[in-house]
């Protein structure tokens, strides 16, 4: 059984259900099919472009690994490439895929088989992310609703749709694409932190989800990725701060 709990074995997933549907299908289709994805060309392309990406990580990790014969794992991956540029999704399926060759995808099973060997990854359940698409959306309309200053409010509102991004291409980033957007609402947190505190008392409720937001997000990638939360305790005592109106922050003069 091929693992496919890592990049390589994600795409090969992938490209292989893709492979299965018949040469009439409409290149949109298979692709919103094989992501797990709606209809949509912007979210379409997005995801395709996000397929492209994932190939080149998984190109890049065999390449780590002096002792491999790189020609051997790598050499099809040329030819898979094309089957993400050029994008026509109205096109045919059959254009596409041609690249998807029985060849190409056998390498790409063992470029899986090889890298899980050193990389696991938990995948996390439908509840799991059902509850981070909920206290995402819940996020996003508070502060929609809140009267933070627009500066602010953008802010905040673009770490949620990388959130949104992420959650979407689960399939083919995993836990690790949460991860990253994990690390710029943190990021985000800390450079707003002034302007958190002083609009906390009319905002708590923003405040509040946010913190649990990016509790929930550090306890699923920490527990998928195999790896210690985020929120150490610097963090946490941050986000105190910015939550509890009784605590002050110090600033850089300080």
């Amino acid at each position: 059984m091929i693992d496919q709990s890592n990049p390589a074995g994600r795409l090969h997933r992938i490209l292989s259900n893709a492979k299965r549907q018949p040469d009439s299908k409409k290149v949109r289709e298979v692709w919103a099919l094989a992501i797990g994805i709606k209809e949509d060309d912007a979210e379409i392309t997005k995801g395709v472009v996000e397929l492209y990406s994932l190939s080149q990580e998984i190109q890049s990790l065999i390449k780590m690994n002096d002792g491999l014969n790189h020609q051997l794992y790598l050499t099809s991956f040329k030819q898979l490439d094309k089957s993400f540029f050029p994008l026509n999704l109205g096109g045919n399926w059959n254009s596409v895929k041609q690249y998807l060759t029985d060849e190409a995808l056998t390498r790409l099973q063992f470029c899986a088989e090889e890298l899980s060997k050193f990389y696991s990854e938990e995948t996390l359940s439908e509840e799991d992310l059902k509850d981070i698409v909920k206290k995402t959306d819940e996020l996003f309309e508070a502060i929609n609703k809140s009267d933070l200053p627009d500066i602010l409010k953008l802010s905040l509102l673009e770490e949620v749709a990388r959130v949104r991004n992420a959650i979407n291409m689960y399939t083919i980033r995993g836990a690790k694409g949460l991860k990253d957007a994990l690390q710029g609402a943190i990021g985000s947190v800390v450079v707003n932190q002034d302007d958190l505190k002083k609009h906390s008392d009319k905002n708590a409720d923003v405040i509040k989800r946010i913190g649990e937001l990016i509790d929930k997000l550090d306890s699923f990638t920490s527990r998928a990725l195999k790896l210690k939360k985020m929120l150490t305790k610097p963090i946490r005592c941050l986000l105190e701060k910015v939550t509890d109106p009784e605590v002050e922050i110090l600033s850089d003069e300080a």
